[in-house]
C-alpha cells in the first residue's frame, strides 16, 4: 500500500519548547524518515528567532487562535490537495482548522490527537470561551480521535464527542537518544553542568506552571530539608520563573534548588542525574517521564492519568505517590535515595518498559498503520 501524505497541524512548534511541539516533531521525523511525505502547519514565531531545519517542510502562518483556524483552512484550500491525512495536534485551533480544511476537499482524513486529560484538557480549555458549541459541532466531523489515557477516552463521552472513533496511541520517545550514562560519561555531564561527583540529584522537567505541581514539588522539598534527607534539585522548563524561585527563597531553599530555564539539553540532565520528580496535576502522557524512563532514570510522579499509564502501577518501573501531597512526594524520594540498589532496579524496569511500549519506531508504526486504515 502507498504511504499517506500526512500534514501535521499544531499551533507552536520548535523552537518553541513543550510536549505537543516535541511529540509533532517526534512523529514527523519517524514518517519522514520511513519514506512518508510530510509536513507541519503551525503559527510564525517573532522576528529575529532563529528557526532549525528538519528533514520535511515547516509552513508557518502569520496568526495564531481563531487567525490560525481561518488561515489554515485557506492554506489547505490552496496547497493540501496533495495530503490524504491532516493530523492535528490538540482538540484546539488546529483541530478546527483540520476539520474546515476537510469540508473544503471532503478526501481528506481528519486525525486529531487530544493533548491531556483532566482539568487542563482540550476540551475543559475552551468551554468558557466564545463559540464553544460551534466548536464541539465541528468537532463531530474529526474521523478519529487518539487519546493517550482512559480517562481522555471517557471525557470524549463526557463532553458528546463519543460517537467519533477513537484510538488509543501512547506518546513516543527516541529510545537511541535518551539512553544510559555509563560511569565516565556521567562523571563528564557532572562536571560541565557543576555538580559534585557524589551528590544525589533529583530533576524535575517540565513547564514552570501550576498544573505541572511546582508547589507541591517546593513543599516537598521544604519537608525533605527539615528532615536532613534533600538532595539537590534541578528545575528545567521554559515558563514564568519568578514566582516560583521567590517560593523557593521563602522556604529557605535557595541553597538546594536551582532553576535552568529552557533547556535543549535535557538529555545530558536526565544522564547525570539520580532520579526525576514530576508532581504533576494533570496529564496525556508526558514526554519528561518517558524520556527519563528511557534514560534509565527512576521516577516518582503523582498518581494521576498520563503519569500513571507511563510508569504502570505495579511499582516496579517507576513510584506514583498521590496528588496534592508533598508529604507523599517527600517520602517517596527520601526511600528512593536511600537506597540506590532500588533506584538501580527500577532504571532497569523503565527502560524496559520504554523499549516494549513507547519507543518511536513502535508508536510510528502504529500511525502509519492508523492513517492507511482511514484510507482503506
Amino acid at each position: 500500500m502507498a504511504h499517506p501524505a500526512v500534514c501535521m497541524l499544531s499551533a507552536s512548534f520548535a523552537p518553541t519548547l513543550g510536549g505537543t511541539e516535541r511529540q509533532c516533531q517526534l512523529l514527523s521525523e519517524w514518517l519522514a524518515g520511513a519514506g512518508v511525505p510530510v509536513a507541519v502547519l503551525t503559527r510564525a514565531r517573532g522576528k529575529g528567532i532563529e528557526t532549525p531545519q528538519f528533514p520535511f517542510p515547516v509552513h508557518r502562518l502569520a496568526l495564531g487562535g481563531l487567525g490560525y483556524v481561518l488561515l489554515g483552512a485557506c492554506w489547505l484550500a490552496i496547497h493540501g490537495r496533495r495530503f490524504s491525512v491532516l493530523h492535528a495536534h490538540q482538540a484546539l485551533s488546529p483541530a478546527l482548522a483540520a476539520v474546515l480544511a476537510k469540508r473544503l476537499r471532503p478526501r481528506h482524513r481528519v486525525v486529531v490527537k487530544v493533548a491531556c486529560s483532566g482539568a487542563w484538557s482540550d476540551f475543559r480549555l475552551v468551554q468558557d470561551r466564545p463559540l464553544y458549541r460551534r466548536r464541539m459541532a465541528l468537532l463531530r466531523e474529526v474521523d478519529r480521535f487518539v487519546v493517550l489515557n482512559r480517562e481522555s477516552a471517557a471525557e470524549l463521552h463526557a463532553v458528546g464527542l463519543g460517537q467519533v472513533p477513537a484510538s488509543v496511541v501512547p506518546n513516543g520517545v527516541d529510545a537511541r537518544r535518551f539512553v544510559p550514562a555509563g560511569p565516565a560519561e556521567r562523571a563528564g555531564l557532572r562536571a560541565r553542568l557543576g555538580l559534585p561527583a557524589d551528590e544525589v540529584v533529583a530533576l524535575f522537567v517540565g513547564r514552570l506552571e501550576r498544573r505541572k505541581g511546582l508547589d507541591i514539588l517546593l513543599a516537598a522539598w521544604a519537608d525533605l530539608m527539615r528532615r536532613g534527607d534533600a538532595p539537590r534539585l534541578l528545575i528545567a522548563g521554559p515558563g514564568e520563573m519568578g514566582p516560583w524561585a521567590r517560593e523557593a527563597r521563602e522556604r529557605d531553599l535557595q541553597a538546594l534548588v536551582t532553576f535552568l530555564g529552557g533547556r535543549t539539553d535535557v538529555a545530558d540532565l536526565y544522564r547525570a542525574a539520580d532520579l526525576l520528580v514530576f508532581p504533576s496535576r494533570a496529564e496525556g502522557l508526558p514526554n519528561a517521564v518517558l524520556e527519563a524512563m528511557a534514560s534509565a532514570l527512576p521516577v516518582v510522579a503523582t498518581d494521576v492519568a498520563g503519569n500513571r499509564e507511563a510508569v504502570g502501577d505495579d511499582g516496579k518501573a517507576g513510584w506514583l505517590v498521590p496528588a496534592e501531597d508533598p508529604a507523599a512526594l517527600a517520602e517517596a524520594v527520601a526511600t528512593l535515595t536511600a537506597s540506590p540498589a532500588l533506584g538501580r532496579e527500577i532504571a532497569a524496569a523503565a527502560r524496559e518498559r520504554i523499549l516494549e511500549r513507547f519507543d518511536i519506531d513502535r508508536v510510528g508504526a502504529q500511525y502509519l498503520s492508523l492513517y492507511q486504515e482511514l484510507l482503506g
